[in-house]
């Protein structure tokens, strides 16, 4: 099940949970996650004739960390040399929160490769940037201050409080961290032309629901399913 491939020179794990099928379904996990997080779902999936793929991503589970920070069209190209290196065909792409970010754009460069997409609590839009900007000026003013090992845990709390936790939690990727939310991806929306079927928490509050609306808009003929 868990095997491993070089893709653009980086070393990919990745889980194949079923074989030998003539359409595919490939995972794409979220930030902190794993490939092993859709092992459930793949295997509750009792379809005859589908191969099941999850990747993770570089920076993720057992895949390589990169040495240089990677942008969302760095992680689109991974996963189409991955389809390509593997031959794969019929492709239904199942991207969540982080790894929405990549279908989104993967499915509106590459339509030719996919067939059917599901963003599932998809990341991707930046709609409040002034907010944005007033945490990227607070943390490179207080940034001086949190040098002292004293002042750790005071940093750790601040950014915690500006909704950072990612940032704090993958400090080896941080470039690519910085590089992805700062991509507005509300422009590729409307270049999406495959069946998109867009899935999401009532609840969610790091991609709240109005994400949800503004892409079962632009995505034409996309459907929405909210629980």
């Amino acid at each position: 099940m868990k095997e491993q491939a070089i893709i653009d020179k980086l070393l990919i794990n990745y889980y194949c949970f079923k074989k030998d099928g003539k359409k595919t379904v490939i995972f794409l996990h979220g930030w902190r996650s794993e490939g092993l997080v859709w092992k459930q779902a793949a295997e509750s999936l009792k379809i005859d004739d589908v191969a099941i793929y999850a990747l993770d991503l570089p920076g993720f589970g057992a895949s390589a960390i990169p040495k240089e920070a990677l942008s969302i069209d760095d992680y689109a190209k991974i996963v189409v040399d991955f389809i390509n290196k593997l031959k794969l065909k019929n492709i239904v792409l199942v991207g969540h929160s982080f790894g929405g970010r990549i279908a989104i754009k993967l499915s509106a460069t590459h339509p030719e490769l996919i067939d059917k997409l599901v963003l599932v609590d998809s990341a991707g839009l930046i709609i409040d940037s002034q907010k944005k900007k007033r945490r990227e000026k607070f943390a490179k003013f207080f940034k001086p201050l949190f040098k002292p090992k004293l002042m750790q845990g005071i940093r750790k709390n601040i950014y915690q409080k500006m909704g950072a936790e990612d940032y704090l939690a993958t400090p080896y990727i941080k470039g690519t961290f910085l590089k992805t939310i700062d991509e507005d991806l509300r422009p590729y929306l409307s270049q999406i032309i495959l069946p998109t079927l867009i899935v999401w928490g009532e609840n969610d509050i790091e991609t709240p629901l109005s994400f949800a609306e503004i892409m079962n808009k632009e995505i034409k003929g996309s459907e929405k399913i909210v629980f």
